[in-house]
């Protein structure tokens, strides 16, 4: 991967702040934000319910169809 593509990337975990810089001399470390992925994860649980009710729901049709078959 070259440097410019490492140096987006950096950019837009940044900008989404899930890490954050921390300038030491002429080097720039960079940690993690566990927050912030608690956040996603809170915003993603209302779609984890629907699609756990969407695959119950295909679970039930594809049972059907195999009983159906045999």
């Amino acid at each position: 991967m070259s440097r410019q593509a490492v140096s987006k990337h950096i950019k837009v975990l940044q900008e989404c702040e899930l890490i954050k810089p921390e300038q030491s001399g002429r080097e720039i470390y960079y940690h993690f934000n566990p927050k912030k992925l608690q956040e996603i994860d809170s915003w993603l649980t209302q779609f984890r319910k629907i699609w756990e009710t969407q695959f119950k729901q295909l679970d039930k049709v594809l049972s059907t169809i195999n009983k159906q078959k045999k």
